[in-house]
């Protein structure tokens, strides 16, 4: 079992990685050009995987509130990058898919995506990166995240 102390520098590693990838989004000239904010980028790489996708699914997914999901959304339409479409079936629920614009935005978030992990985790070994992964992957699932 890890001490106090050892669970509290996992949580500031955590937390130093979120800000550090919300610095750099705010200092690369393609993020920062594209004038997508990473919640926009966060949707766009659960649709891309997911596609085509209901705002409630979206919503329970990334475990963010129907309104706020809502408003994301709704920001991505106005950008061409999302496609809403009403079930024909049942009224109540909206489709979202990228469009095309919407997938070639996705294909550069996953790219910049990649060499960023890439990059900052190049000070450990392969093997260690593999260890990393699967820990992650499996935190991230024991929270309700279930990612592909």
């Amino acid at each position: 079992m890890l001490s106090k102390k050892q669970y509290i520098q996992i949580n500031q590693a955590l937390f130093s990685l979120t800000h550090a990838y919300v610095a750099r989004m705010s200092k690369d000239p393609k993020a920062r050009d594209s004038g997508l904010k990473l919640s926009d980028c966060a949707v766009l790489m659960v649709l891309g995987q997911q596609q085509p996708i209901s705002a409630s699914y979206l919503s329970r997914r990334m475990d963010i509130n129907p309104g706020t999901i809502s408003l994301y959304v709704q920001r991505l339409v106005e950008k061409g990058l999302v496609i809403r479409r009403r079930d024909v079936k049942n009224r109540r629920i909206w489709w979202l898919t990228l469009s095309e614009a919407g997938e070639v935005a996705y294909s550069h978030i996953i790219q910049g995506t990649v060499e960023y992990t890439r990059a900052f985790l190049s000070n450990i070994s392969p093997d260690e990166q593999n260890v990393l992964h699967g820990l992650l992957f499996k935190a991230s699932r024991s929270l309700g995240f279930e990612w592909q």
